[in-house]
């Protein structure tokens, strides 16, 4: 049997830009979740924005915690070490033998919790030096072969998704 859910990567990337893109734009945080809600749950089973949206103020609510400056920045490393990296030290093999790293799952292993504890331990691990970040300047939209996500990630947020 075929799965139907969205890889665990995937989700975390979504959540961190929904932060990201809070932070450096306009709209309420709410506008973004639909964003990558819509556009998750158009490729996998579907993704409701809640779940994006409570995952991403966690993070926004930790970034908070910690004092980070330039926390744009570090969502974006965040963004890039979880595209690159399974784990640290560990490079993600997006196309495969057999399938790709897009793929659908067959069980559910995203959650809000894990997504905030991903993110978390980044930031620890960056810390401690055991997390790599991205080069200046590097923005996902560059990257190649990630057609899924660069699809959602260009779409402009809709204001009235922000409302409703």
């Amino acid at each position: 049997m075929a799965g139907i859910y969205c890889p665990e990567w995937i989700f975390n990337i979504s959540v961190a830009r929904t932060a990201y893109e809070f932070i450096i734009s306009d709209l309420p945080i709410k506008a973004y979740a639909k964003k990558y809600s819509k556009g998750l749950s158009s490729q996998y089973a579907e993704i409701p924005h809640e779940e994006i949206e409570t995952a991403a103020e966690q993070i926004l609510r930790f970034l908070v915690e910690i004092n980070a400056e330039k926390s744009d920045e570090l969502l974006n490393n965040y963004v890039f070490f979880t595209l690159k990296f399974d784990h640290p030290g560990s490079k993600r093999k997006l196309k495969g033998l057999l399938g790709t790293a897009f793929d659908k799952e067959k069980n559910k292993s995203y959650s809000e919790k894990n997504a905030v504890k991903s993110f978390r331990a980044y930031v620890f691990g960056l810390r401690s030096g055991v997390s790599e970040k991205a080069d200046p300047g590097w923005d996902i939209i560059n990257e190649e072969g990630i057609d899924i996500l660069n699809k959602i990630i260009s779409v402009e947020a809709d204001i009235v998704d922000g409302v409703w």
